[in-house]
């Protein structure tokens, strides 16, 4: 059904109308919004948004021009989609779920928290002292979890090298910790 047709059914039966619009354009709607609410919200406000979509555009049907039906609706979407989206994530940004309401440190564990972070301070301090490539080595292998392979192709250094480098840069580190009376 053309836009011409749509709009002259419209006019003739307003409910037969919105029943052929609804039906010619739903799935592209929902495909809109469907995609742009994906992964921050549930079946549930897709559904709602698009037909928040359909009502806005039925309520100004009479101001759109023939020929531009579905570009109205396509941007109508878009923008109801992403209103919604920022509307969650505010909601989401609010609260706090249960399950890490727990997670939240308390008194009690202030003083371990410190201790953990000015030894992580050390740490971090002491893997610098090791000078390049050694330091990049570590943190790459240790914090970041890459592979030797991953590691080699970021320094120019062959995977066999990195291991090597990286089994003496961890016997100088341990020295360096031992010394400070830190176990690591």
């Amino acid at each position: 059904m053309t836009d011409q047709e749509l709009h002259t059914l419209l006019d003739t039966s307003p409910q037969e109308g919105y029943r052929a619009m609804f039906d010619q354009y739903f799935r592209y709607v929902y495909s809109i919004v469907f995609h742009t609410l994906r992964g921050c919200g549930k079946p549930e406000d897709v559904e709602e948004c698009v037909i928040d979509t359909f009502a806005e555009v039925m309520s100004r049907i009479r101001t759109i021009q023939i020929g531009s039906l579905k570009a109205y609706l396509g941007t109508t979407a878009r923008n109801k989609a992403l209103n919604a989206a920022r509307s969650l994530a505010d909601e989401r940004d609010r609260r706090v779920p249960e399950e890490t309401a727990d997670a939240i440190p308390s008194v009690q564990h202030v003083e371990e928290d410190t201790e953990a972070r000015e030894q992580s301070r050390i740490l971090l301090a002491c893997i610098r002292k090791l000078g390049e490539p050694d330091s990049t080595i570590i943190l790459h292998k240790f914090y970041y979890d890459h592979s030797s392979g991953d590691i080699a192709r970021i320094t120019g250094l062959s995977p066999a090298a990195v291991r090597k480098r990286c089994s003496r840069a961890m016997k100088k580190l341990r020295k360096m910790l031992a010394v400070m009376e830190i176990d690591w």
